[in-house]
């Protein structure tokens, strides 16, 4: 999507830059020069024709635009692309322009560059969001908060605890994102059908030599309407975006006025509202969750376009044209989002300690039955502790109050035991290990 008043919002203005027009026809540009290269060592077109179309290729100035109305009526951009870059060429290249390939060659392997330009800034950004979260995690490890199942609050954590799931889930994404980049971003090359035919005996020699140049893995066959790897690079970034849409809406949550633990930066015209003075909405998460919206339709998209037919494809492999690069673009934007809010992130741990309150502290009643149980057994701890919260919720009185008025409470732990069962801090499990682990983890690997 291109429009000056809503992209940048939900895209990156580097993506965008990487994934432009003038990059793709300079990434075929490149593929048509070291063809070209490959073939004269080879010894399949003469060195002097290599040399003219190597000079074409460098002074080449496209009509984007021309190519683009001409793409109309071919059917895919290389056709009317090889036809201008031909007329360009001086002899005696212009016989031996894109020799023994196939449009779908100059296209795949011209995105194959392209994205691996895009991958590495997915990565890039994604280093930079790991890094704020491992920071945070470190900063917040025993800030203990409510945890919440169901929208409820339920068990005792801590902040740090919480934004090291955050990480751990976004290193999995780096993981899969790098795999799956291996695997699909590689040459194409196999001519009309896949069979190199036109290039005869010498055709694995020129692959190998063309994958060289092009510092492209080289597969061992065409992959034409093998579409697995496309695939899988654009459904991870889909899920990439679906993870930032997590933490984005997490943060949301947590911004209401209700819950008030955390909020997106401040800053001036930055989340206001147009008619209520005192609002201050979210303004990346909306943004990063529309993204993923997005997202989860794209990489439909992409599955279907999948099954081509024979050795090319009649409109799946056109669909990948438009639907990787939106991919690209909206998983870099989520990602800038994020990133930006975790980087100045407010967090407010005397609310969230005033949370661990909500129920008259009844949100410690696992606790207390667990602190009681050795000495009651556990299914009549849960039924005096069941008993208990009940009454501190129906009588609006702390659940200490409670106990400490409970015979069967006070003999099992007396006083002290109670205050100690109530006490949140005391009853984290892993919370404080697992950041450690998760942030060491990170650190180990973010290069």
């Amino acid at each position: 999507m291109q429009s000056d008043l809503l992209t940048p919002l939900f895209a990156s203005a580097d993506m965008q830059a990487v994934l432009s027009d003038r990059e793709r026809v300079r990434a075929m540009l490149a593929f048509e020069a070291a063809l070209a290269a490959s073939e004269a060592a080879a010894g399949l077109i003469p060195a002097d024709a290599a040399s003219a179309i190597e000079g074409a290729c460098a002074s080449f100035e496209p009509d984007i635009e021309a190519i683009g109305e001409a793409t109309r009526r071919a059917g895919n951009p290389a056709i009317p692309f090889v036809k201008a870059l031909t007329a360009h060429c001086t002899e005696p290249g212009r016989g031996w322009v894109h020799w023994g390939a196939t449009s779908q060659d100059v296209i795949d392997t011209a995105n194959a560059l392209v994205f691996g330009r895009a991958m590495a800034l997915i990565d890039r950004e994604t280093v930079a969001l790991g890094d704020a979260l491992a920071a945070r995690a470190e900063a917040h490890r025993s800030t203990v908060m409510p945890g919440r199942t169901l929208l409820q609050p339920a068990l005792p954590i801590t902040f740090g605890f919480k934004l090291a799931g955050w990480l751990a889930m976004l290193m999995r994404c780096r993981t899969a994102i790098k795999t799956a980049a291996d695997q699909g971003l590689v040459l194409q090359f196999g001519g009309a059908v896949g069979t190199l035919a036109a290039i005869g005996s010498k055709a694995a020699i020129v692959r190998e030599d063309l994958g060289r140049r092009l510092d492209l893995p080289v597969p061992d066959i065409a992959w034409h309407t093998a579409r697995d790897g496309s695939a899988r690079i654009g459904t991870e970034l889909a899920i990439l975006t679906e993870a930032l849409a997590k933490i984005a809406g997490d943060i949301a949550l947590l911004m209401q006025a209700e819950v008030g633990e955390a909020a997106e930066p401040a800053g001036p015209g930055r989340g206001g509202s147009s008619t209520m003075p005192q609002k201050r909405n979210p303004v990346a998460a909306p943004a990063v969750r529309a993204n993923a919206m997005r997202a989860s339709g794209l990489a439909s998209a992409l599955l279907s376009a999948m099954p081509q037919e024979h050795e090319r494809g009649a409109g799946g492999w056109h669909a990948e044209w438009t639907i990787l690069p939106d991919l690209f673009e909206i998983a870099a934007g989520a990602l800038g989002h994020v990133a930006e809010t975790i980087a100045d992130l407010e967090v407010r741990p005397e609310r969230m300690r005033a949370n661990l309150d909500i129920g008259n502290g009844t949100l410690m009643s696992e606790a207390l039955m667990m602190a009681l149980a050795p000495t009651l057994g556990r299914h009549e701890a849960h039924h005096v502790v069941e008993t208990a919260a009940r009454r501190a919720i129906a009588e609006d009185r702390r659940l200490a109050e409670i106990c400490r008025e409970t015979g069967e409470i006070v003999d099992g732990l007396g006083l002290e035991g109670i205050e100690t069962a109530l006490d949140p801090s005391t009853y984290l499990g892993i919370s404080e290990a697992t950041v450690d682990t998760i942030v060491a983890r990170w650190k180990a690997i973010r290069n």
